[in-house]
């Protein structure tokens, strides 16, 4: 696209415009129609603002000590319709489609993160407030999380966890960076609400936030393939300005003065590894986890469904070590998968969440200002990566993996690498296993030990998607006319998670993991993101820097005001400053004098233009 005044119609332009239709679409939509928000406050905050509020001037804050105090109120609305957003989702005309694909797919009873990761803006305790409201709808709409508070240790409990500790640190085979491995302490609030809640109540809660905020209209589908940034222009009303131009497959066009990026995992899917890309089979004989989101696979076959309805032996193999693996193992043996084989390429890590707890418990402000005072983002993707540590699975699932490993019916193989693959004649899998020993030494024969799996009917990779959201085709434009510098895939934003400073476009989710930190990827990081693009958005519209006029304009010699803002206008002002002075009387106001009376609202641009 080159640099023109793209024309768009009024019914495809929009104030807001959200690439992606997930969780971290949904919170910045409610955050932005949010005119209060509060979800960074408790409920008894809540409580405490909500006594202020109908005691009014009654309530005496602060000590005047003879100050007058101004009852005044900033009329000005500074939240957004939902008719002034528009959510582009490549699946679906709703939200969450991905989100609804994935839990069918892998059958998730319950969500891995807390009662306090949501998308609603206004309150943190809100999902455990509609869970009471709830309760005697479903009575197992949430499931505590054990042994996640530091209290519910025994003493004896918390000396052999201690213990244990400090022989691992002793004998160097602690491999953890997190703070007091095992030993978690109490949250600063005491978290009363440290469940999970069921995935069809944690819907119902999302639909509640739809409902709240009338956000049912605001999806549509279309995958986008291009976003540029110039000069547009409304064609029914000529009003015209700095936005973007959004390009759909099915070449609908979109503008918009705000972009936000909430695409997800987007990036290189680790798929086929190396082992099968010589003849990776796929769909019949492989497949990655996330063909079967998109549906590009079945998990079940119609070749194994009809091996199963003969009631003959089936296996399956199936590699990465993270929870939709461990979930994956569980949904093959529920569906009557005779035999399978979990493959990682080191330990079984067990956590609670993705991250360690100390970044969401009591001392989490330690964490995440050490992570935000960092020198460079190279330190804060290291500490992101020590948070995380790859693929881990919670506690639940470890014990059903550990109950399928005693039947019969799983073998894990830890600390194992596939070295070939060969699809037989038969449609099944020969696999060659190397598989190593972590407590001998790496130079000795017996450090390694090769294993061989035979009749495999399919290999299921839950391997991951690599970041590298600069090799994003959507992206390539803003890149190549705006670049900005990539650490390791993650985009280097402003603090306030915007692409530049002159340019309107923000990222929230997995891709602003360099502001954000190790939560950003979870609700956590959604709430958390849509909190500070919203704030920074809706500042932007109180300040009037979204607001467009006619593109005729006397100071502008027929250019468009693109901005609203006092700060464009500066040297227009200035001479027309000037030009009156010498002209009438020295009593004429200045630029500056003008730019006061229009910060205070006794003046707008349409009256200095019709003065001028």
């Amino acid at each position: 696209m080159t640099e023109e005044n793209w024309r768009v119609s009024e019914e495809n332009f929009f104030e807001v415009l959200v690439v992606g239709g997930g969780t971290c679409s949904l919170a910045i939509c409610a955050r932005l129609c949010e005119s209060h928000p509060g979800s960074i406050y408790t409920e008894d905050e809540h409580q405490r603002f909500h006594w202020l509020k109908q005691r009014g001037n009654q309530v005496e804050l602060v000590k005047n000590k003879g100050r007058k105090r101004s009852h005044l109120k900033d009329t000005f609305k500074n939240n957004f319709e939902p008719s002034d957003i528009l959510v582009l989702d490549e699946l679906d005309d709703q939200f969450l489609a991905q989100w609804d694909t994935q839990f069918s797919v892998c059958k998730i009873p319950y969500l891995r993160s807390p009662m306090f990761f949501h998308c609603d803006p206004i309150n943190i305790d809100g999902m455990v407030i509609y869970a009471h409201m709830m309760k005697d709808e479903d009575p197992y709409c949430i499931k505590k999380i054990e042994n996640v508070v530091g209290r519910e240790y025994s003493k004896h409990q918390l000396k052999k966890q201690m213990k244990k500790n400090m022989r691992k640190k002793t004998e160097g085979t602690e491999s953890s960076t997190h703070d007091a491995p095992g030993l978690i302490d109490i949250n600063m609030r005491d978290w009363k609400d440290y469940y999970r809640p069921s995935s069809p109540f944690f819907r119902k809660y999302c639909q509640d936030i739809i409902n709240r905020y009338n956000l049912h209209n605001v999806v549509k589908k279309g995958k986008v393939s291009s976003i540029d940034y110039g000069t547009v222009q409304i064609i029914e009303t000529g009003k015209m300005g700095k936005g973007f131009l959004v390009e759909t497959e099915d070449g609908n066009r979109y503008g918009c003065k705000i972009c936000i990026i909430a695409s997800g995992h987007k990036g290189s899917v680790n798929y086929p590894i190396e082992s099968l890309k010589k003849n990776p089979c796929f769909p019949e004989g492989s497949c990655h986890l996330t063909h079967l989101f998109r549906q590009e696979a079945e998990f079940i076959n119609t070749r194994i469904s009809q091996k199963l309805n003969r009631n003959q032996t089936t296996s399956v193999a199936i590699v990465g070590g993270g929870l939709s693996s461990a979930q994956l193992v569980d949904n093959a043996i529920q569906s009557g998968i005779s035999k399978v084989h979990l493959i990682l390429r080191g330990p079984l890590k067990v956590k609670h969440f993705d991250f360690h707890l100390d970044w969401v418990t009591k001392y989490k402000n330690v964490k995440k200002s050490a992570f935000y005072i960092a020198d460079t983002d190279n330190e804060r993707l290291k500490m992101i990566h020590q948070a995380r540590e790859g693929g881990s699975v919670n506690p639940e699932y470890y014990k059903i993996l550990l109950k399928y490993a005693k039947s019969g019916r799983l073998e894990i193989l830890k600390h194992s690498t596939i070295v070939d693959t060969e699809w037989m004649d038969n449609e099944t899998w020969k696999i060659n296993i190397e598989q190593t020993d972590p407590m001998t030494d790496k130079e000795s024969e017996k450090a390694s030990k090769s294993i061989q799996l035979l009749d495999i009917d399919y290999i299921y990779c839950a391997t991951g998607i690599s970041q590298n959201f600069d090799k994003l085709p959507f992206m390539q434009t803003i890149i190549k006319k705006h670049p900005i510098d990539f650490v390791q895939g993650f985009p280097c934003l402003t603090d306030n998670l915007q692409w530049k400073e002159d340019i309107p476009l923000f990222l929230i989710g997995k891709n602003a993991s360099l502001r954000i930190g190790p939560s950003s990827a979870n609700l956590d990081g959604a709430r958390l993101g849509a909190e500070r693009v919203g704030w920074y958005i809706q500042n932007m519209k109180k300040k009037r820097q979204l607001e467009w006029y006619h593109e005729i304009c006397e100071y502008c010699s027929g250019d468009m005001v693109s901005d609203g803002s006092i700060e464009s206008l500066d040297m227009k002002l200035d001479s027309a400053d000037q030009s009156e002075s010498e002209e009438e009387s020295e009593n004429n106001a200045s630029s500056f004098e003008t730019r006061l009376k229009l910060a205070r609202g006794e003046m707008n641009w349409y009256s200095l233009l019709q003065d001028a």
